[in-house]
Parts: structure tokens; C-alpha cells; sequence
């Protein structure tokens, strides 16, 4: 376990996270955390990281495909 000192920032307070903390969590400057509270416990976590377009295709070879257009019947309240 790693112990930190709080301390004043501004009109907030803050702490400084060891550079262990940031390796494990692949934490760069200006990255955004996500905060949890849960049990008494402060939890910090990255964000998971959103996938472009290009990064979605980008092995792709430009092969064709074929795909069948499928038609379903409601079965609530569903508005089609």
C-alpha cells in the first residue's frame, strides 16, 4: 500500500499520485480519471479508451462482403 499527503490547490485539495500509479495505469498528462466512491474508498480509473473509425479498419484490405436484409415483426411496443 502507498500512502499520499493531501494537500491545498487553490480553493480545492489534491494529491500528487507516485509515478507507479501512473505506469500501472498508462496515466499522461492532461488524461482524464474517472472517481468513484464506494465503501469509504476513493477509486480512480482511465476512462476506456473510444475506438475511431480509421482505428476500427484499419487492417482492413478492402475485401467485399455479401449481406442479407432481414425484416422482423414487432412484438411490443416497438416503433418501426
Amino acid at each position: 500500500m502507498m500512502k499520499v499527503s493531501v494537500n491545498r490547490w487553490g480553493n480545492s485539495k489534491g494529491i500528487r499520485l507516485p509515478k507507479a500509479v501512473t505506469e500501472a495505469l498508462e496515466i499522461e498528462e492532461n488524461d482524464s480519471l474517472n472517481i468513484e466512491i464506494k465503501d469509504g474508498a476513493v477509486i480512480l480509473s482511465k476512462p476506456k479508451k473510444e475506438i475511431t473509425i480509421e482505428e476500427m479498419f484499419k487492417d482492413y484490405k478492402g475485401g467485399s462482403f455479401q449481406a442479407e436484409i432481414q425484416e422482423f415483426e414487432p412484438e411490443g411496443n416497438e416503433k418501426w
